[in-house]
């Protein structure tokens, strides 16, 4: 027998003494009232974790340092699963808010080009009717020519009237597209970044059934 394996083994169930006011805050208090991704939760078994690994090691218990790094890489596992989940859910709240304020200016300067729309067509038929008395004032020999031609310039304002506002409201939905286009690419890249996360929380729930069940083995064992 080699003559450390004493030594070591009557540190071990010292330590093993000293680990149980650890163990038992651990099963009574954290694990029964605190969740999983909690941030105490995370300090206090990531600290049990390295604390149990490092003492594996110094006392050549493969089963205690086994245990001690499958704590400690579950709650990094939970660790990485909650700063995921709260860049996906900022990100998610940024885009709506994006979106949201994008067509608040969209709707505005909709507004805003209707009414110009409405003015102009306004002052087309003002400017229509003020023609018309000028010629009724006219001579009779002019009355008819006179007549013709204001009307004509008039019916080509309200077309040019017309058409400016159409192109203004064009551009307004061409703008409402485009803005609106960057917003639901960010909603997407936060779903993802959601779906990382929940494949997080996943593969560390699995690290934890098996360190349980490799406990449970070398219990019966």
């Amino acid at each position: 027998m080699n003559v450390l394996t004493v030594p070591k083994r009557a540190a071990a169930l010292e330590y093993s003494l000293l680990r149980l006011p650890a163990t038992i805050l651990q099963k009574q208090v954290v694990v029964r009232f605190l969740q999983d991704d909690s941030a105490l939760r995370l300090g206090f078994e990531r600290a049990l974790g390295s604390l149990d690994e490092k003492a594996g090691r110094l006392f050549d218990d493969q089963a205690l340092a086994t245990r001690g790094s499958a704590l400690r890489r579950r709650t990094e596992v939970l660790a990485d699963a909650a700063r995921l989940e709260e860049s996906a859910a900022q990100r998610t709240a940024d885009a709506e808010a994006d979106l949201q304020q994008e067509q608040a200016r969209v709707a505005a300067e909709r507004t805003q080009a209707e009414k110009t729309r409405r003015e102009g067509v306004q002052k087309a038929a003002a400017a229509e009717k003020a023609a018309k008395k000028r010629v009724a004032a006219a001579t009779a020999a002019r009355e008819q020519a006179e007549t013709t031609r204001i009307q004509a310039e008039a019916k080509a304002k309200v077309a040019a009237a017309q058409a400016k506002a159409d192109a203004a409201a064009a551009r307004i939905d061409a703008a409402e597209k485009a803005v609106t286009a960057a917003p639901k690419a960010q909603l997407a890249s936060a779903s993802k970044e959601k779906a990382a996360a929940d494949t997080q929380r996943a593969k560390a729930d699995t690290l934890a059934s098996l360190a349980d069940a490799e406990k449970a083995r070398r219990a019966k064992a």
